[in-house]
């Protein structure tokens, strides 16, 4: 994740999953059933020779800390193949990262090549001052590169299956200098794909996909309303084959998880709402991430990643033209709960109250200063003079 770590779940009264949260408006939602997909068996269990760079979901190491090597291997043991980290100990602890996976080869015998690892170049600005994971004097090059290095041996790996740019660099000329670093690290083996994280601007974005030689395949971003759910990069995503990666997921998105059109298809699927929102981002054709600490959310969120939604109208609420579409939000109020209309009307009358408020204010701050101006300019002149009198 986007230097970002676990989710909150709704209360299990709420029902099971996020996936179809944002159904509303949508008439049933039809039945859940397991299908064998290209990385997993109805078991869950990875088929041979899967393309790893498609799992449905990342698990994200964010925020971890010294819980970091345990949760790993228990998200691993429970079913997970791909794992987000980064080399930020900020937020992120790498090298607990390689311990975990150190340890499930010699208690697991899980070879190296079943899991898929991606990690994150962080530049200097997004780096705890006291750990800096490389020379922060040194050529921003140099700093991607020892980066690389830093992460290669946190890991214990000899390649990285995804490295990705954190953010964007303030320029487009720092852009394409960490970019040529990604791009021989990848021609030497060192690296098999590149991404981009936070990025929200489809300009910029595209930008920087025209400018580089080997083009993004990972593109991670904040999965929440104040981006309009990245409609327009995920669309251009798709457009391209680039796989869009969702964070904060759950935690930015309560309102939608308590829609009763998700409610009910929950229900009707035996399934939380949590599950339905993560089975549509990833019949849609993205890869979300989680980082429950949990061993049974782990447990649903991989179920999820099973379910075929079916009911055309559910799925289209959520789609181009529907929640996460150019409808929004907006489109959905009257199929809200009471109580959440009231929090966004309640919301809606302080911001004016205080907005309000303000202007008045600043009314009378500016007629009071305008006041004491013409007073001073009348008394004594010149009013420069008097700024520089002695009390």
């Amino acid at each position: 994740m986007g230097s970002f770590g676990g989710h909150v779940r709704p209360p299990s009264h709420v029902g099971t999953g996020p996936w179809l949260a944002a159904a509303a408006g949508a008439s049933a939602m039809g039945v859940a059933c397991r299908s064998h997909g290209v990385t997993a068996d109805g078991h869950g269990q990875l088929v041979e020779g899967a393309d790893l760079s498609q799992l449905p979901f990342l698990y994200g190491t964010a925020w971890k800390e010294q819980q970091t090597t345990e949760l790993v291997v228990q998200a691993i043991r429970a079913g997970f193949r791909g794992i987000d980290t980064a080399c930020q100990p900020k937020h992120y602890q790498e090298d607990l990262v390689g311990k975990a996976l150190q340890r499930l080869s010699v208690e697991d015998n899980l070879p190296r090549e079943k899991l898929w690892l991606q990690t994150k170049f962080t530049a200097l600005r997004g780096q705890d001052p006291r750990r800096i994971p490389y020379d922060p004097k040194a050529p921003l090059a140099t700093q991607v590169e020892q980066s690389i290095q830093r992460s290669l041996q946190n890991l214990g790996t000899s390649y990285l299956d995804s490295l990705v740019m954190h953010s964007p660099m303030p320029t487009l000329e720092e852009n394409l200098e960490v970019w040529g670093v990604f791009e021989r690290a990848l021609q030497a083996g060192q690296v098999r794909q590149l991404g981009i994280s936070n990025c929200y601007d489809p300009r910029a974005f595209q930008m920087i996909y025209e400018a580089v030689r080997i083009k993004p395949k990972v593109l991670q971003n904040r999965f929440y309303a104040d981006s309009g759910y990245d409609r327009e990069l995920r669309a251009f995503c798709l457009e391209k084959g680039i796989k869009y990666q969702t964070f904060w997921t759950l935690t930015a998105n309560p309102h939608v998880l308590v829609l009763p059109p998700i409610r009910k298809a929950a229900e009707r699927l035996k399934a939380s709402p949590a599950q339905v929102l993560f089975a549509w981002l990833i019949r849609s054709g993205h890869q979300p991430l989680t980082g429950t600490r949990s061993l049974e959310h782990m447990k649903q969120d991989l179920e999820a990643a099973q379910m075929v939604l079916t009911g055309g109208s559910s799925y289209s609420s959520l789609s181009s033209r529907g929640f996460f579409g150019s409808g929004g939000l907006a489109a959905h109020q009257d199929a809200l709960p009471p109580e959440v209309k009231a929090l966004h009307i309640k919301g809606f009358s302080n911001f004016i109250v205080f907005s309000g408020s303000n202007l008045l204010f600043c009314i009378f701050a500016v007629t009071l200063a305008s006041a004491r101006f013409a007073f001073l300019g009348r008394s004594r002149s010149p009013y420069d003079e008097v700024l520089g009198e002695a009390p």
